[in-house]
């Protein structure tokens, strides 16, 4: 029954993030998604002014960068990703060591990003407590609360592989703790 456990991680598909050519992040996307490759693409509609008008854009909340499901151990998908035109390399560590990104992380963003929730992009940093979001439609988001203090507290989620976050503000009744913060003793 252990080796049973241990054989499903080892299988189970885990996110990774690839580093792109610059502008290249819906063409890569587009390519792995044609090769059979569970890719996705932070993208979100925002409005930004050109001149005296307000024009509706796609923006790409990770520029340079396309996320990938993958079984760990398999090379082929792994080579098969790096010869898409347009992917330069793996974000971390070599093969066959690649740098996974938790699963958690990605079901945050793709909440928050799912939601039309306004959010702003913050400065990554490690600090706070991590908290769920309990009600509303950002119910099961996970992050780190930044003023735990006000009505209205504001969760950063992020991925800690790409050092970017973003920031949205919810009501505190609605966020639970998650992971208690360690104190140096």
């Amino acid at each position: 029954m252990n080796r049973a456990i241990s054989d499903r991680r080892i299988c189970a598909p885990e996110w990774f993030a690839i580093y792109c050519k610059c502008k290249h992040e819906r063409v890569v996307h587009d390519a792995l998604i044609a090769k059979g490759v569970d890719s996705y693409l932070a993208e979100y509609d925002t409005r930004v002014q050109w001149g005296t008008r307000l024009r509706k854009v796609k923006k790409n909340l990770l520029p340079g960068y396309v996320l990938v499901q993958l079984p760990v151990h398999t090379s082929e998908m792994y080579l098969r990703v790096l010869q898409t035109h347009g992917v330069v390399k793996f974000v971390g560590r070599p093969w066959p060591q690649l740098s996974a990104i938790p699963v958690e992380q990605i079901e945050s963003l793709k909440l928050l990003l799912g939601s039309e929730k306004h959010f702003e992009e913050i400065a990554y940093f490690e600090a706070g407590e991590t908290v769920e979001v309990i009600a509303g439609p950002l119910a099961g988001v996970t992050g780190r609360v930044i003023n735990p203090l006000s009505r209205k507290s504001r969760v950063m989620i992020s991925i800690d592989l790409l050092r970017r976050s973003v920031a949205v503000e919810v009501d505190s009744a609605t966020l639970r703790c998650v992971q208690p913060l360690r104190r140096a003793a």
